[in-house]
């Protein structure tokens, strides 16, 4: 893994980069959330859960993605302090990690019924 030098940390502090950090979590869980309550119908018709297990690891690996952004974007405001909104950057980059942690849990809790419970009982 490289280090974020002060020449590479512009490109890890865009507008987009701050919004997958902060909001990729939460979107994720929604989409996660939403895609289940679709799927459930579904999952009866089919006879077998396997679309419910895929779409929790598909949005887990978003979530980590997220808070990757947000582990970047952290390391990217200190590796140049003095640039403009380095300290929002940090702010933001704690914040879409602490945000990542909270939703993949939150995530995972929401994939324990489909583990043990059949969803077209």
């Amino acid at each position: 893994m490289s280090a974020i030098t002060a020449e590479t940390a512009a490109q890890y502090r865009g507008p987009i980069r701050r919004a997958d950090a902060v909001l990729g979590g939460i979107v994720w869980w929604a989409m996660h959330l939403g895609g289940t309550y679709w799927l459930i119908p579904r999952t009866c018709v089919i006879g077998s859960t396997w679309p419910l297990h895929v779409l929790t690891v598909a949005m887990l690996a978003l979530i980590v993605r997220a808070g990757w952004s947000g582990v970047q974007l952290r390391r990217a405001g200190h590796a140049d302090p003095h640039a403009p909104g380095a300290i929002r950057d940090v702010f933001l980059g704690w914040s879409g990690v602490a945000f990542s942690i909270f939703f993949g849990a939150v995530t995972l809790v929401e994939w324990s019924p489909v583990l043990y419970l059949d969803p077209c009982w």
